[in-house]
């Protein structure tokens, strides 16, 4: 295995699910697992400012760089809880043929189903072995930021910006910036590297909201209900029904957002329904909650006497207007991946990143590939010229950068 391989084998074996129902920062104790062996290697490394909070954010700054602005890069330490992430076992399909990949547990990666997967038809690809996810999101950020670490103490001559380093916990719960000192930071721009195929540097995300519905019922016995009984589960069954099929992440992509019924439970007396709303526009997002508030409404004078609640919250916003006041973060970054023979385009993340947070919180953000697909899933891939190639982007785009310092 070459350098980065070998990194980000070491990473996606470190179990770092986060989870969703947990209060505490980082919400699984596990994420620091990871976390301190970055501390170890960035001070091994000879980084500057290492440290580690108490809530699992770790900073760090490469020595050396030019005055100017500063530029941070991002990534997130912990995988996703919607599929399994204990004992990840690395699969290696060298000189891959460009036929369907199958995996253990009746699991296959069909590249006819992948956007860029063709492009490394005879190289090698990542997978688990089917039993769970990969963990390239983002272990794979992970290993091109360690290794450009340590290739910009190893070559201090580059001409290149101050850089600082951030790894976060828990982003795939829409909490990893929570506890995030921007000051403690130091980057006046940033980089998160957690997209997907080489040929697109991401500006903008959509704009996030979760809708959490508590229904309550009336618990009667079945043989004595009539016109007595209000069945919550009825209610939430009823509830996805008026929902708009059309607009499910199954039946939406591009520019479309959604709506997503992602967690249903409950008994006659009591049902939860968790929703995740995702629009591209404010204006979009707006027509989203006034959707929810109608289903309710509707769902009361269907079901009188029972008690709905709708509870809407803010994950994220679309950073796409801050981005647009300064184009160098994204035209640097399509100019550094075009040095490594990539036709690259400014495109848009069908989710989120830290840094749709960072940039409303004065650290404008955009979001560089790495190289994999199908992130969340136990199909998740990487292959290892996509790592060679987003790695080499973000070495491009940092010369870039101090290319134009003065």
């Amino acid at each position: 295995m070459n350098s980065i391989t070998e990194r980000f084998v070491r990473y996606v074996k470190v179990s770092t699910a986060s989870d969703p129902n947990s209060s505490t920062s980082p919400s699984s104790s596990r994420q620091f697992d990871l976390l301190r062996m970055l501390e170890k290697e960035l001070t091994e490394l000879g980084m500057e400012k290492v440290f580690l909070s108490e809530t699992g954010v770790l900073y760090a700054k490469v020595p050396g760089g030019m005055s100017g602005d500063v530029i941070g890069l991002i990534a997130h330490v912990d995988t996703s809880p919607d599929s399994p992430g204990e004992n990840v076992m690395p699969q290696f399909h060298k000189k891959w043929d460009g036929l369907p990949i199958h995996l253990n547990e009746g699991v296959q990666i069909d590249p006819d189903q992948c956007s860029d997967m063709l492009r490394y038809k005879g190289d090698t690809i990542i997978t688990s072995d089917g039993s769970t996810l990969l963990g390239a999101d983002d272990k794979a950020g992970i290993a091109i930021i360690m290794e450009t670490c340590e290739w910009l103490i190893q070559n201090p001559s580059v001409r290149r910006p101050q850089i600082v380093v951030a790894f976060t916990p828990d982003e795939e719960v829409g909490r990893g910036v929570d506890n995030f000192d921007v000051n403690q930071f130091g980057a006046d721009f940033a980089y998160t590297v957690d997209g997907s195929e080489v040929s697109e540097v991401s500006s903008e995300t959509f704009n996030a909201w979760s809708a959490n519905w508590e229904i309550t019922g009336r618990e009667v016995h079945p043989g004595s209900a009539a016109g007595s009984m209000i069945n919550a589960v009825r209610i939430a069954g009823e509830l996805i029904a008026l929902m708009r099929s059309e607009e499910m992440p199954e039946n939406s992509s591009g520019r479309d957002g959604f709506d997503y019924p992602l967690y249903v439970n409950g008994t006659t007396g009591h049902a939860e329904v968790k929703m995740i709303l995702r629009d591209f526009t404010t204006e979009g997002m707006i027509l989203r909650k006034l959707r929810m508030e109608a289903i309710r409404d509707c769902l009361v004078s269907l079901f009188p006497g029972s008690q709905i609640e709708l509870i809407m919250k803010e994950q994220y916003s679309n950073p796409g207007e801050i981005l647009k006041k300064d184009k160098r973060l994204v035209n640097f970054a399509l100019a550094g991946f075009e040095r490594c023979g990539i036709a690259s385009r400014e495109g848009s993340i069908r989710g989120g990143t830290d840094g749709s947070r960072l940039s409303f919180m004065g650290v404008p953000t955009a979001n560089m590939p790495t190289g994999g697909e199908l992130f969340h899933s136990r199909r998740e891939w990487i292959a290892e010229g996509g790592l060679q190639i987003a790695l080499d982007g973000l070495k491009n785009t940092l010369i870039i950068w101090g290319e134009e310092l003065k």
